[in-house]
């Protein structure tokens, strides 16, 4: 939050239903939220193919561009831990596609726990450095326990900036968008 100046305008995207109070803590800034409420469709996909072109045509309609306004930031919470990898890749590579070129990933990943909650959680935010989980699914189901290098690996256009373990066990990410490297980098 504290990347939100008043200087010009940003785009965030929540690709899961709004959370509950992002809309007080945006209040006064100048920011533009799209909620695209495809938590559940995307986790749908998962297994159903890993062919990355027929994955990135079904991740297209609901991950739709933002009237031409780059978007700045995602706040994924633990959506990536519904999905295989190979959905994570079409998945990034669409984010990445609408993206900023200072554009960031935010994604919970359930690390430390062998079962997490049968489908993606609701978050609520409290303040700048606040979250709390609204929805308490008590179905299980098996912990992908993804890795910093499988984000690292399967991230498409995003590169991990930012990982710290949380008290209760859940591995915290920022991920970028993967800058592009230089001719100069390129001949290293």
């Amino acid at each position: 939050m504290t990347r939100f100046d008043h200087s010009r305008r940003h785009v965030i995207l929540e690709p899961g239903p709004v959370s509950p109070g992002i809309l007080a803590l945006l209040q006064g800034k100048r920011c533009r939220l799209l909620v695209a409420d495809a938590a559940v469709a995307l986790s749908e996909l998962s297994g159903k193919s890993s062919e990355s072109e027929t994955l990135l045509q079904q991740v297209g309609p609901l991950i739709n561009d933002s009237c031409n306004e780059k978007i700045d930031t995602v706040l994924c919470w633990d959506l990536l831990n519904y999905l295989s990898l190979p959905l994570i890749e079409a998945f990034t590579a669409r984010l990445a596609a609408l993206m900023s070129p200072a554009g960031m990933v935010h994604a919970y990943i359930h690390s430390a726990h062998t079962s997490m909650p049968r489908h993606p959680q609701r978050y609520s935010v409290l303040g700048e450095d606040r979250v709390a989980c609204r929805s308490q699914d008590p179905s299980e189901r098996k912990t992908p326990r993804y890795s910093y290098g499988d984000l690292d690996k399967h991230a498409t256009g995003l590169q991990v900036a930012r990982s710290m373990l949380l008290r209760n066990g859940i591995q915290e990410y920022l991920l970028r968008v993967q800058r592009p490297k230089t001719e100069q980098e390129g001949r290293l």
